[in-house]
């Protein structure tokens, strides 16, 4: 896993969307968002050193990352795909498998200081010691944010959900038409595919609503759903993964077995792979799943027919679509993409790059990284 540790010590910078702005969370907090930015690009953060928040949530690849499941700091692979941060702070709930976690706070905790998975691996006390430890750094940046240099953990978190809450944008092609601020309308193909997509043969739009498309056109009902991924039989019962239970493993409820949250389709087409494990390597392979009326596995420990599982959700009944079609429903998808400008400055990592990419350059005057010696107590 060599080749992943000097992944996490890239420079992670990049500027979305005319509508990302340190104001959406009001002047006040620029201070703390600033300090977020900070926090959000060091590897201070994670108990070897060898990630950052960045490298699972690169603006590069649409607030995600393009591992199918995410390594842990072993470089044990994770049961879950990394979902993306991009307007992650206007959700109703946080995280894909459980209604609990509403406070984007106590949500960032979760990875910071998870023991299993590891995912950043952190202690409270080694932490507030890292960053105490590098007050040339950070003194000035808990000071402006907070009126005293004092390192906690709860500074650490306020901080880091100001920055999220800046990672927001509905810059699109689709949302300037919808407002008329646009006067190049979406292409002809986007267009049809706009009209599929809101059509009652697919009826995307009884799911996928709202300005974030994530959320159910009834009101009435939950935006969590089992949509046949899996359908794994076993003595006449149908599931999914047993590490991939959805909304069951925290309910224990045998009905929610495969119920995930219905993601945001803003910005899809960059944040692949997808599906909630990162089983489906294109958006066409997803929609074929769709389009059947749930996903058959023929190969492998998960072979069986999601169709058939008794969980699925009822408006998961599939359709068809003939290639054109299905190629304009690709190209309406292609038209809820934010653009990259070519600018880097907002979202740019203060941090130098230990490994340097192509087109990606550390900004001036960056900070040499933290490199993780061993002698710390980690246990």
């Amino acid at each position: 896993m060599h080749i992943l540790k000097l992944i996490s010590w890239l420079v992670i910078s990049c500027i979305v969307g005319a509508k990302l702005s340190i104001a959406a969370s009001g002047p006040a907090s620029a201070p703390k968002v600033e300090l977020g930015r900070y926090l959000f690009n060091d590897v201070r953060l994670s108990k070897f050193g060898n990630r950052s928040c960045a490298l699972c949530h690169s603006p590069y690849h649409g607030w995600s990352n393009t591992f199918s499941k995410t390594p842990d700091i072993h470089g044990n692979i994770s049961a879950l795909n990394t979902p993306s941060l991009l307007n992650a702070a206007d959700f109703m709930t946080y995280m894909q498998a459980s209604r609990d976690l509403t406070d984007l706070a106590e949500t960032i905790k979760r990875p910071l200081l998870s023991t299993s998975p590891e995912e950043m691996g952190m202690k409270e006390q080694l932490l507030v010691s890292r960053l105490q430890g590098t007050s040339s750094v950070y003194a000035p940046l808990f000071i402006n944010a907070f009126g005293t240099a004092e390192v906690t953990l709860d500074k650490v978190l306020l901080a880091l959900a100001e920055y999220v809450k800046t990672i927001r944008s509905t810059d699109t092609p689709y949302h300037r038409n919808l407002e008329q601020a646009d006067i190049t309308p979406l292409t002809p193909a986007q267009q049809k595919g706009l009209l599929l997509f809101k059509s009652a043969r697919l009826n995307c739009t009884a799911c996928h609503s709202g300005v974030l498309l994530n959320r159910r056109s009834d009101e009435r009902e939950t935006n969590f759903a089992n949509t046949g991924l899996y359908g794994i039989e076993s003595e006449g019962l149908y599931s999914y993964p047993p590490t991939v239970s959805g909304l069951q493993h925290v309910t224990g409820r045998r009905e929610d077995n495969g119920k995930f949250r219905i993601p945001s389709l803003i910005n899809v087409t960059a944040t692949g792979p997808w599906g909630h494990d990162g089983s489906f390597s294109t958006l066409g392979a997803v929609i074929d799943s769709y389009a059947r009326g749930g996903r058959l596995t023929v190969s492998g420990p998960n072979q069986g027919d999601g169709k058939e599982h008794p969980q699925k959700d009822r408006l998961i009944t599939g359709f068809n679509l003939t290639p054109v079609e299905r190629t304009q429903l690709l190209r309406f998808l292609a038209a809820l993409a934010i653009p990259e400008p070519a600018q880097l400055n907002q979202h740019a990592s203060p941090f130098c790059a230990l490994v340097q990419l192509p087109g990606r350059v550390d900004v001036a005057n960056c900070i040499l990284p933290f490199i993780y010696r061993g002698s710390e107590d980690t246990d």
